[in-house]
């Protein structure tokens, strides 16, 4: 008997040793070791470390590593954990065209959303007043956006269509299809899937270039994303007409994740992190309106 027991603790003790190890970035998950996540710079990172230091337990380690265009690669080959730096159309843009079938969305977190802004009308409340028709003259007795508006959208193929998905949601317009996809045909649509304008608003693709301010001060409406409000004095929260949606907006920041770390606990505890009500109250009350979350606000 005594022979039989030390035969099992020398075969232990090796064991036992290879458990203490350390376990390397890029082996199955352990719980244990450091997660890796190649960030953007700015809000992202922000957003990344306020989730890091203030909304993850003390047993998960984040190390963030600037990202540069070949971050997503590199989580793919093993070198880092996790991505955080692109919107939804950049990251299938690049896994496409780099092979990285292994990668996928984990968390859709923030948004940097365009914004409907007007010198001239106060909101977009219903209203039947009309401008700029040809046979009458204009009716205005109020101060909401009327009927007959000109509207002006960058004239870009992303911003027109995220103009027009703006207006969509704002109750403006209506348009072929829903908002929220991301195939080609749905981040670039033009004034041809408008199915009704119910403000029957004139849509003007214009070059912003420096005439940003001159274009808020003569035309009825102008979609804006938050640097070009900011730059002209304007602050998303208070003075937009209206904001795109968070939920289901497909220009979405994302984490992203390889394939081995499925079910790993600490992308899990970040994931939730992200997601958290408390994370998109920091959004909401650190950027008022330039930067919003795709989830729900604890206070709505």
């Amino acid at each position: 008997m005594r022979f039989a027991t030390l035969v099992v603790a020398a075969l232990l003790i090796p064991a036992l040793v290879a458990c203490g190890s350390e376990v390397r970035a890029g082996d199955e998950s352990s719980g244990t070791d450091v997660l890796k996540v190649y960030v953007g710079a700015g809000e992202d990172r922000d957003i990344l470390q306020y989730a890091v230091d203030t909304l993850l337990p003390e047993t998960t380690t984040v190390e963030l590593i600037d990202a540069d265009s070949d971050s997503n690669a590199k989580i793919a080959a093993g070198d880092g954990d996790l991505s955080y730096y692109q919107h939804i159309p950049a990251f299938e843009a690049d896994k496409e065209q780099n092979g990285l079938d292994t990668l996928s969305i984990v968390s859709k977190v923030n948004v940097v959303p365009y914004g409907l802004y007007s010198s001239k009308w106060k909101d977009l409340a219903d209203t039947a007043d009309w401008l700029n028709v040809d046979l009458i003259e204009d009716q205005v007795t109020g101060s909401s956006l009327p009927h007959g508006s000109k509207v002006v959208l960058p004239n870009t193929p992303t911003g027109f269509a995220r103009g027009l998905y703006l207006l969509q949601s704002a109750g403006l317009t209506q348009l072929d299809r829903p908002f929220g996809g991301t195939t080609v045909q749905d981040l670039t649509i033009t004034e041809a899937n408008v199915v009704d304008s119910l403000r029957h608003l004139s849509l003007l693709p214009l070059e912003y270039g420096e005439f940003i301010d001159g274009l808020y001060a003569n035309y009825d409406a102008v979609v804006l994303n938050p640097t070009q409000a900011e730059s002209i004095g304007l602050d998303p929260e208070k003075d937009a007409l209206a904001l795109e949606p968070g939920p289901e907006n497909p220009y979405a920041h994302v984490l992203v994740a390889p394939s081995r770390l499925a079910g790993d606990e600490r992308v899990l505890e970040l994931t939730h992190a992200l997601e958290s009500p408390e994370a998109a109250e920091y959004l909401k009350t650190k950027y008022h309106g330039a930067n919003i979350p795709v989830t729900a606000t604890a206070t709505n």
